[in-house]
């Protein structure tokens, strides 16, 4: 008889080399597109294992991820690390062909050219030694624009935050340069700067958007982030930036 996976507190569970987590409408998707990076020789990202009742299964990525990762994304090797990681992915989704009916988290949105990421921030990969090796909760993922996911990965590894955000939750020791920092990731994608900074507020706005998309539709943790108070300090972040450009541009 097969075991059956159980979530420790209805969170996501590591248990012998698996990752646990709760089934969504667009998990389907999801596993398909991983399986389709695996086959492309892709083993930075986590291969699908299956589906147990409400329970997902996906392999577990060995290395610092989380609130460990963020030692790592400050220097200039660990952030062109991750801008090379997301454009291996990008070309590799190109031609991913997803099953009829597929289901994402966000509808397909103009001018996709890749299925994004999603969520390319730095507690999102995994890392070793100081370099991304590994890109993990792919729950964000859907069709979009290749830059949308640059944008993001800009946003939040400059990152595009007041001094003391910087400070505190991303963990840096001293006021990053951040316009540095997004010349030296574009540089790595592969990608131009010409009106990146009105491309990354886009993003923030969009972030919004999606946040409040899984929240109407009742879906967790997005509903009780939404009760938290989480869209006002997501509009804020646009408002930063639109007033620091000089910092970033």
């Amino acid at each position: 008889m097969r075991t059956r996976w159980r979530l420790v507190g209805g969170a996501v569970t590591v248990t012998d080399g698996l990752v646990l987590r709760p089934v969504r409408p667009w998990t389907g998707a999801v596993h398909a597109l991983l399986t389709h990076l695996r086959e492309q020789g892709l083993e930075c990202v986590p291969e699908p294992v299956g589906v147990r009742d409400d329970v997902e299964a996906v392999t577990y990525l060995e290395g610092d991820c989380g609130g460990d990762a963020m030692p790592h994304q400050w220097s200039t090797e660990g952030l062109e690390s991750a801008a090379r990681l997301l454009r291996r992915v990008h070309d590799a989704t190109r031609t991913f062909e997803p099953p009829a009916r597929v289901e994402w988290a966000f509808p397909p949105v103009p001018g996709a050219d890749v299925v994004c990421h999603g969520d390319p921030a730095p507690w999102n990969f995994v890392w070793r030694d100081g370099e991304a090796v590994g890109l993990i909760d792919w729950d964000h993922a859907s069709p979009g624009p290749a830059m949308d996911d640059v944008a993001y990965l800009a946003d939040t590894f400059a990152p595009f935050r007041p001094d003391e955000v910087a400070a505190d939750d991303h963990g840096f020791p001293a006021p990053p340069d951040r316009a540095a920092r997004v010349r030296e990731l574009l540089a790595a994608y592969g990608a131009s700067g010409v009106g990146f900074v009105d491309r990354v507020v886009e993003r923030q706005q969009k972030t919004v958007e999606r946040v409040l998309w899984l929240a109407d539709q009742g879906i967790e943790p997005w509903a009780s982030w939404v009760r938290q108070g989480l869209l006002e300090d997501l509009r804020a972040r646009a408002t930063w930036t639109r007033e620091h450009r000089h910092l970033v541009e």
